[in-house]
């Protein structure tokens, strides 16, 4: 998502254009995650398309119970995708028909990291044979990422100061544009959500949040 903040009327932007400072600014935050968020399901396959389905349903509602006897609330506990397709052999050139797969993918929310490795695990031992991805994040990221924002808008700014200086010319400290560049947060490892599943050790270190912005400054000889 980009923002572009323009204080000033078309006319003085365009003289901003032609005498002007551009600079990046970044911004980094650092924050304890306190939500883990599993995407975990249940694939299963059969000759049969209803028997497939009934087998993957019935399945799924004893890894459904399983993780709400293991603290996880049924809100907390969404089905993110659910599909049942076709499998085919190719012999001798010809496609054949040999089979069916249901594949039902559930997002988990856990409200106490240290859980997140008993979770998955309470998981696999009830009949989750897809563990595709943990993130280790935050309710509520948009405060954490506002303030790494705050840090880069600062940081473009003592840029252009330090570019001001060394031209030795003056420069107005309100920018005529500024631009939200990007963000992004440091995501767990693959290596990490073996290893969370084999020991239920959780470890998750501190979640990076980075804002990058682009901004200009008028600047007069």
């Amino acid at each position: 998502m980009e923002y572009t903040i323009n204080p000033y009327d078309s006319k003085e932007y365009s003289e901003c254009q032609k005498r002007n400072i551009k600079v990046n600014g970044k911004g980094i935050v650092e924050a304890e995650p306190d939500i883990v968020v599993i995407s975990l399901g249940v694939v299963t396959k059969d000759k049969n398309p209803q028997s497939v389905q009934n087998l993957n349903d019935e399945i799924s509602k004893k890894l459904i119970n399983a993780l709400m006897r293991a603290g996880i609330s049924r809100d907390d506990i969404k089905t993110s995708s659910y599909s049942i397709y076709p499998e085919y052999d190719y012999v001798d050139g010809k496609q054949l028909l040999s089979g069916y797969t249901a594949s039902h993918i559930l997002q988990v929310k856990v409200r106490d990291i240290k859980k997140a490795g008993e979770v998955i695990s309470t998981a696999v031992q009830n009949g989750a044979n897809q563990i595709n991805k943990v993130d280790f994040t935050l309710e509520d990221a948009k405060y954490q990422y506002n303030k790494a924002l705050k840090l880069a808008v600062k940081d473009a700014a003592l840029k252009a100061q330090a570019i001001a200086n060394a031209m030795k010319v003056s420069f107005d400290t309100i920018p005529c544009s500024i631009t939200e560049q990007s963000t992004s947060f440091t995501p767990l490892s693959e290596q990490g959500i073996m290893k969370l599943a084999a020991t239920e050790a959780v470890m998750p270190g501190k979640i990076e949040i980075i804002a990058m912005v682009e901004a200009e400054f008028e600047f007069a000889v």
